[in-house]
């Protein structure tokens, strides 16, 4: 069909084989009458004796011809003027010869004498549906113009799993040229461990409607044709109408690098900062705590001395200050860095805590530790340890109430699960944010930021007048240094 051929058939053009003179001139007035330019020829000679057959959306054809079989000159239309439908005319009425006519792709036959209402009805509905047609590949050109341009890959598979398209985004991306990779399985692009039970997921969302990825954007971790993995972000869409999956991917390589750096850096700034604290502590107890122990020395000895009352009151009263200020340099050194953590574990030190709770605050904390859960760490120990301390305190300040209870134990896999919970008067987790933003909030902020250094979890629950759960998922063995993106 011309290009921007409309409904309209005004000047379209239509090729006419027909060797009779009769039918022929019938039809050409008939379609001379629906506006269409006609093309008029008598033999097979004079019907291929053309270069024009872009031009014609419809060729007409006698069944008969005085110079050549119908069987010879369809396939032979068919590769000059793709485009064109095929209508086929006959006096015959053999249903064999309306079958073979169907089965070579023409796209109507009509037996003579012809029904000009029937005629016309069969010509404006193959014009509707070349415009259909028309449409649908100028739509499927821009979208193919608009995807092999795009900055991130675009896969499409079908409902087995094999790769229908794959745009020059992606075959940068991966390393595959397309005609390598077409009509293979997808999971060719997935690491091992995947790519055993990639086709499964695609069954069980096909059979169940549940989909892990489908409908959401995904990190995961994605494999070129060199065997190396990277990490990607992955959206995909179900297109039920054409039986596939558009699969849009972006290589988050250099920002899962950069949020290492930030991450190693965040841990960095943490690490050293528990050095200054461990150092502050060193100083309280080995120096401050040192010359205040000296200066009360002192005091006992200028106060044992004296024989005047008022004197002697004067140094009794700054003997009390003083043994309030080395009470408050130990408590503040023990917290800083308390020592049994570093030297006997964390469960040693949450026993620690525990007294020092009671002692300090009224807090009766029960303790349920599993020994085979103690990390050797020591970032993981510090972190857990200051994490505990923190939830303990918001018991104290928020809770309400003089109980609470640390559990401490083992899960598969080497992970470390421990519970801080209490019976207390609870709040609304739906204010949670307002309350961590608040100056005077409960602190969890600090909790997940320590969490964040070693990897791990943080779930808390609460409600009123139901009490806290507050629960730690974390890794017994030392964290890694490089990290690993995994599905989610």
């Amino acid at each position: 069909m011309p290009t921007g051929a409309s409904l309209q058939p005004q000047g379209l053009p239509i090729l006419l084989c027909e060797p009779s003179p009769e039918s022929r001139a019938q039809l050409m007035q008939l379609l001379a009458e629906d506006g269409y330019r006609v093309t008029p020829a008598e033999t097979v000679e004079q019907l291929f004796n053309r270069n024009n057959w872009s031009d014609y959306f419809l060729i007409i054809l006698e069944h008969d011809l005085p110079d050549g079989k119908i069987e010879d000159v369809l396939p032979r239309l068919k590769q000059l003027a793709p485009a064109a439908e095929l209508l086929v005319i006959t006096s015959r009425t053999r249903i064999e010869n309306m079958i073979i006519a169907f089965r070579t792709g023409v796209a109507d036959y009509f037996v003579k004498p012809i029904d000009p209402d029937l005629f016309r009805s069969s010509i404006k509905r193959i014009l509707q549906n070349q415009n259909v047609s028309s449409e649908l590949l100028q739509t499927q050109a821009q979208l193919k113009a608009i995807v092999d341009t795009a900055i991130e890959a675009v896969i499409t598979i079908n409902r087995s799993g094999l790769i229908q398209s794959f745009n020059p985004a992606a075959e940068k991306m991966f390393g595959y040229q397309a005609h390598e990779i077409l009509n293979q399985n997808i999971s060719l692009l997935t690491p091992d461990p995947i790519r055993v039970v990639h086709d499964q997921y695609i069954t069980r969302y096909l059979e169940t409607g549940k989909a892990s990825i489908i409908g959401s954007r995904r990190e995961l971790m994605a494999r070129r044709r060199d065997g190396s993995l990277f990490p990607i972000e992955i959206s995909v869409t179900d297109l039920p109408q054409f039986g596939l999956f558009a699969g849009i991917i972006g290589d988050i390589s250099e920002r899962k690098q950069a949020e290492q750096k930030q991450e190693d850096l965040t841990r960095a700034v943490a690490v050293a900062a528990q050095q200054e604290r461990r150092q502050l502590a060193d100083i309280l107890h080995d120096h401050l705590q040192q010359v205040l122990v000296g200066v009360r020395i002192h005091l006992d000895i200028a106060k044992n001395d004296t024989t005047d009352d008022f004197i002697k009151q004067t140094l009794v009263r700054a003997d009390e200050l003083l043994n309030q200020g080395i009470e408050i340099t130990r408590s503040l050194t023990a917290e800083l860095n308390p020592v049994v953590l570093h030297e006997e574990g964390l469960i040693t030190a949450l026993e620690w805590l525990s007294h020092n709770m009671r002692e300090r605050y009224n807090l009766n904390v029960t303790l349920d530790l599993d020994h085979r859960a103690d990390p050797q760490n020591d970032t993981t120990k510090v972190a857990l340890y200051e994490c505990i301390r923190e939830l303990l305190f918001n018991v104290v300040k928020h809770s309400e109430t003089t109980e609470a209870r640390v559990c401490m134990s083992l899960l598969p896999e080497n992970k470390i699960e421990i519970v801080v919970s209490d019976n207390g008067v609870g709040f609304d987790t739906q204010q949670l944010d307002h309350q961590i933003s608040d100056a005077s909030g409960i602190g969890l902020s600090n909790i997940e930021f320590r969490l964040s250094l070693i990897k791990g979890k943080f779930r808390l629950q609460s409600s009123h007048g139901e009490g806290t759960v507050a629960r730690i998922i974390a890794s017994l063995n030392p964290i890694e240094t490089t990290s690993m993106l995994a599905e989610t």
